[in-house]
């Protein structure tokens, strides 16, 4: 499902593919709408079986979050169907993972990153990690320059000043940044007062912002960290019910409710019902999944399925004075790689189907 996000066909290979392997094969392409039969079969049939949790299980006793589990298939196919706008379907598939009763939001965002919270109740899905074992740069990449508490840091990943200043003051996930610290260097590391400004003795203005959400100053002080990375976790199929729900008939209480029950956790300002469309509830939904799950990967999809990538990209490129340059459906996949089109020439960016 992450291949085809970004590249759309790809080549798909399964177990009757391994029985007698080709390893020069050129194989062609495999369409979205057939990879996504595949998924869907693949995941109903999971969910049939995979066990609710791994408590007393004979063979693996703890650890739901680093394994598949009925909720992890559930809630995957629940996006599949988001994707698709079977909003029916993905209302349902979301409600029947709430039904199931073993999931909740955890009390507060902060606390949901912490190293030491890699089981929580709000993860469905995890990428687990051993910081003795098969740890993560996390901290590294993330962590702000030349701070005095997480030191020896990258800040290879921060986000932009207009992403920041787009959160309400008041909440929580605001509060995941580190925008002004005195630094190792003795200087005042803050934002510019305006685009390019030349900082005065004693300051250094940064051009982006690091985020604290997998830089845990309780954590890791080693090279190798235990961040988890979160694929499917509560938050996620709150939000997408209250989406299909809009879909399906414009805003309603209960999409309100859900799409509140996430924002009250970071005590963010709360939505009325009487103050939304359908058009602008999904594009508050939009931009609540961008304050919710930022730096986990899921905005672009999101923006996409909602027909705002595009709108959205460029109007941020015009705020920075940038010429917008996004137009769909050209932008819709990234390009396949040139090492892999010239392994395969099945490959196609010229010939692939939009």
């Amino acid at each position: 499902m992450d291949l085809t996000d970004i590249w759309g066909p790809v080549i798909l290979t399964t177990e009757k593919d391994l029985a007698n392997p080709n390893y020069t094969s050129q194989p062609p392409v495999t369409s979205v709408a057939n990879i996504e039969a595949l998924l869907i079969s693949d995941l109903t049939s999971a969910a049939s079986v995979l066990p609710l949790n791994y408590q007393n299980n004979a063979i693996y006793a703890t650890n739901d979050v680093g394994r598949a589990t009925k909720g992890a298939a559930m809630a995957l196919l629940g996006r599949l169907y988001l994707r698709q706008h079977q909003w029916q379907k993905a209302a349902d598939m979301e409600e029947s993972v709430i039904n199931l009763g073993v999931y909740q939001l955890y009390p507060s965002y902060s606390g949901l990153f912490l190293e030491a919270n890699q089981w929580c109740s709000e993860n469905i899905f995890s990428v687990i990690s051993d910081a003795n074992v098969n740890g993560t740069e996390l901290l590294n990449h993330f962590g702000p320059l030349l701070h005095p508490t997480i030191q020896n840091r990258w800040q290879y990943y921060a986000v932009t000043w207009y992403f920041y200043h787009s959160f309400s003051d008041q909440d929580d996930r605001k509060k995941e940044f580190f925008p002004v610290y005195k630094g190792v260097d003795g200087l005042i590391h803050e934002e510019a007062p305006t685009p390019g400004a030349t900082p005065p003795a004693g300051y250094y203005y940064m051009p982006d912002v690091a985020t604290s959400k997998y830089a845990d100053s309780t954590g890791s002080k080693g090279y190798y960290d235990s961040h988890s990375v979160d694929i499917l976790r509560y938050a996620d199929v709150l939000l997408s019910r209250a989406e299909a729900l809009n879909e399906l008939n414009g805003p309603n209480a209960e999409s309100i409710s859900l799409i509140n029950q996430v924002k009250a956790r970071s005590h963010a300002v709360l939505l009325n019902l009487g103050d939304y469309n359908q058009t602008t509830l999904r594009a508050a939904i939009s931009q609540e999944r961008g304050w919710e799950f930022f730096y986990e990967g899921k905005h672009r999809a999101d923006l996409l399925r909602m027909g705002l990538y595009d709108v959205t990209v460029n109007a941020y490129l015009k705020a920075i004075g940038q010429t917008n340059t996004v137009v769909l459906p050209k932008d819709e996949y990234f390009p396949y790689p040139l090492s892999q089109t010239q392994i395969n020439p099945n490959l196609s960016n010229a010939g692939r189907e939009q």
